[in-house]
C-alpha cells in the first residue's frame, strides 16, 4: 500500500511541476476540508526560507495551522483564524496580512473526535494515545490540545541572514523555552508515510498560551487536564514553487 502511494505521489509531482502555472495565482483546492500547505518540508529543510505567499492569502484556506515566516523568523501558529508569530526572544505578535511565509499548513478545522484527559501525560504518551485513537495511519489529521499543562518545552529559531543555511544548521541557534503550570493550546498535524516527500511523517505541534504571550514549536510537554479535538482530513493540497497545487489524497485503508 505504501509503495502504491509513493508511486502515485511521484507521478502527480511530475505532472504538476510540468504545468508551468504562475506563482501567486489562485490555486485550485479540491476539498473544503483539505490541508492547504505552502511549499514542502524538504524545501524548507534545504534552506529555502523566503516565500511569496502572504498571511492574508493563507487565512483564506483555513483557520487553524502552523508554519514559519520569511527568513525563518520564529514559529507560526494559527488559531481561530488569527496568525501569531513567536519570535526567538519569546515575544508574540498578532501578524498582519502582508507578512510572507515560506512554509505553512492550514485547515478549516472541523471536529470529528473529542477526547477529555484529566491525567498526566507527556508528548510521547500523547502521540501513542492519538495513534490508538485515530481510525487509520493512512489519513491526515489536524489536532488541537486545549487546556492546562504542567509544563511545555518549546523552541523558536532566530531570523536567518542570507545566504541561508539549511534548516538543521539554522536550528543550532534556536531558543529553548520552558513554561510551567500554563494554560493554552497546542495545534498540530499528522501526515502519513506516503506523504513524506512533502511533509513530516510524524506529529508536529506548536503551542501558544491562553494570554497569547508565549509559545513555540513543541519539543515536549506534560499534560494536566486537556480537551483534544481531532479533525479527520481527506487531502493535503501542496502549493509548489511554480504556483501549481499537488493534491495528495488520503486513504482509510
Amino acid at each position: 500500500m505504501a509503495k502504491k502511494y509513493y508511486l502515485f505521489t511521484a507521478i502527480l509531482m511530475i505532472l504538476v511541476l510540468g504545468a508551468g502555472a504562475v506563482y501567486g495565482a489562485s490555486p485550485q483546492v479540491t476539498n473544503d476540508n483539505s490541508i492547504f500547505q505552502v511549499s514542502t518540508l524538504n524545501s524548507l529543510s534545504a534552506g529555502n526560507f523566503d516565500g511569496n505567499w502572504t498571511i492574508g492569502a493563507l487565512r483564506t484556506h483555513g483557520d487553524t495551522g502552523i508554519g514559519t515566516f520569511n527568513g525563518l523568523d520564529g514559529e507560526m501558529i494559527e488559531l481561530n483564524d488569527n496568525i501569531y508569530q513567536i519570535k526567538s526572544n519569546g515575544t508574540v505578535y498578532l501578524m498582519n496580512d502582508s507578512a510572507n511565509t515560506p512554509f505553512a499548513m492550514t485547515v478549516p478545522f472541523k471536529t470529528d473526535k473529542i477526547l477529555i484527559l484529566n491525567s498526566s501525560m507527556n508528548l510521547t504518551q500523547l502521540e501513542q494515545l492519538l495513534n490508538a485513537t485515530v481510525p487509520s495511519k493512512n489519513m491526515f489529521y489536524s489536532i488541537k490540545v486545549i487546556g492546562t499543562f504542567n509544563s511545555v518545552k518549546a523552541r523558536s529559531p532566530p531570523k536567518q541572514n542570507k545566504p541561508y543555511p539549511d534548516l538543521t544548521t539554522a536550528l543550532e541557534n534556536q531558543t529553548i523555552f520552558n513554561f510551567n503550570n500554563i494554560t493554552g493550546t497546542m495545534v498540530g498535524f499528522w501526515c502519513p508515510q506516503y506523504a513524506s516527500d512533502v511533509n513530516l511523517n510524524d506529529y508536529h505541534f506548536h503551542f501558544i498560551s491562553e494570554d497569547k504571550n508565549s509559545g513555540g514549536h513543541v519539543i515536549d510537554c506534560q499534560l494536566k487536564g486537556v480537551l483534544i479535538e481531532i479533525d479527520y482530513i481527506p487531502e493535503d493540497s501542496v502549493l509548489l514553487s511554480n504556483g501549481s497545487v499537488l493534491n495528495v489524497n488520503s486513504s482509510a485503508n
